[in-house]
């Protein structure tokens, strides 16, 4: 700084010099040249001497200007220097939180895959569980081992207690001794002899009813355990007869499905399914076939392949719900699905989808009067023009016959079928 005003200083006292010296050198004087300024006082100093005593003054002010300047700047200088020493050390944090936030977020992504593995191995112990407890003695069970028992008891005793009247046992629903539809006690491929009806009005062949419901007398929102073993009014009344039941039937050969629906405006239809055949308990009765659809009530089983059953307190199905306990049945739903056969008995049109339901025969707020689902080993046959009521009938009761809109092919024949049910004593 000192220089730049010795500089300045110089130069000034340079153009002095020049303009005194000028006309020395035969440089005329400007006419508006200032007068001269009074002489120094004799003994004054060199800067009175040349008379440049107010420059130097002013270089001094800009000196003094230049000084506050450059304090000024000093200051700001420091005071950006400190608060870019504190950024940094604020990076420095900032850098410091950034790395521990990647290792927290690596240990939370490793804790999520151990997570994810444990939540597959309780999954699968639950499964395992669950298959265990299916497998657990059941009241049934024991009830025909206590039976089995009372009668291994009286052989030993040197006598075989005596049959009672009726109790015929049928090889299958197809046993030539099954003339008529009715109630029969059959072996079928099941464990132990079992009461149910067999429907004889389809001929050739005999249908075995494994779902029955027709006054809602049996209620059917029930867990996976019921659902299973089977319930209801074997004799003639409401009943399902078991998930483990309909695997061995369908398992044991080819079988047909024959679901006969009416509403309580007493029109009957139906849906057949060429193939059908379920899995078994330890895949959770998945639908292996359901294939070749036919009739007019539609199909509101849809695509249902490897699709489990579920109950409200087994979720098996495809849906982010509990469809089980959405619609109030056990079924094989998937997404909650178009078909209710096990819902609620509500008796006619509803706000909901909780009734027993075919969505493609009276859609699915409307829940039905009867339902009877029925298997039956294939044979070729031509589905019936028309059909009876689901239940009961007295011979000498008019049957129920299909609308006009919902037959398929004409028959030949005039006369509809009629159901009529015998129990067999």
């Amino acid at each position: 700084m000192k220089l730049i005003v010795l500089v300045l200083a110089v130069s000034c006292m340079a153009s002095f010099g020049t303009a005194e010296t000028a006309p020395k050198y035969g440089v005329k004087p400007s006419p508006y040249k200032p007068s001269a300024p009074a002489p120094p006082a004799p003994g004054g100093s060199d800067i009175d001497k040349c008379g440049c005593h107010q420059i130097v003054a002013k270089l001094k002010k800009v000196e003094s200007n230049l000084l506050k300047l450059i304090l000024n700047l000093r200051n700001k200088y420091g005071a950006i220097a400190s608060e870019l020493l504190d950024m940094k050390k604020q990076v420095k944090g900032v850098t410091w939180y950034v790395g521990q936030t990647a290792s927290t977020g690596e240990s939370i992504n490793d804790q999520l895959s151990l997570a994810s593995a444990n939540l597959a191995q309780i999954m699968y112990s639950i499964r395992e569980l669950t298959i265990n407890q299916q497998s657990l003695v059941t009241k049934t069970f024991l009830t025909e081992s206590i039976l089995d028992l009372e009668g291994r008891q009286g052989e030993s005793g040197g006598g075989t207690p005596p049959q009672p009247e009726g109790d015929i046992i049928y090889t299958s629903c197809d046993d030539p001794r099954i003339t008529e539809t009715g109630t029969y006690l059959v072996q079928d491929s099941f464990d132990v002899p079992t009461k149910l009806i067999c429907v004889l009005e389809f001929g050739p062949g005999a249908y075995t009813v494994i779902q029955n419901r027709q006054d809602g007398s049996t209620d059917f929102y029930r867990g996976y355990n019921d659902y299973k073993a089977g319930f209801g009014e074997f004799d003639g009344g409401d009943y399902w007869l078991g998930l483990d039941r309909i695997h061995n039937i369908t398992a044991s050969g080819d079988y047909e499905l024959f679901v006969l629906l009416e509403d309580f405006e007493k029109n009957v239809s139906y849906a057949r399914y060429d193939s059908f055949s379920i899995g078994s308990g330890s895949d959770f009765y998945p639908i292996l076939k359901l294939e070749g659809f036919s009739g007019p009530a539609g199909d509101s089983f849809g695509v249902v392949g490897g699709v489990l059953f579920s109950t409200y307190d087994l979720d098996l199905d495809n849906s982010e719900i509990n469809c089980a306990v959405n619609n109030r049945g056990g079924w094989w739903y998937t997404e909650c699905g178009d078909s209710n056969l096990n819902g609620l008995y509500l008796k006619g049109l509803t706000g909901g989808t909780t009734g027993m339901s075919w969505s493609t025969f009276r859609g699915p707020n409307y829940s039905l009067k009867k339902s009877r689902m029925m298997v039956k080993r294939k044979v070729p046959l031509e589905p019936p023009t028309t059909l009876p009521p689901v239940t009961d009938a007295p011979a000498t009761e008019s049957p129920t016959t299909l609308p006009p809109d919902t037959t398929t092919t004409p028959s030949d024949s005039t006369e509809p079928s009629t159901v009529v049910f015998k129990r067999k004593l």
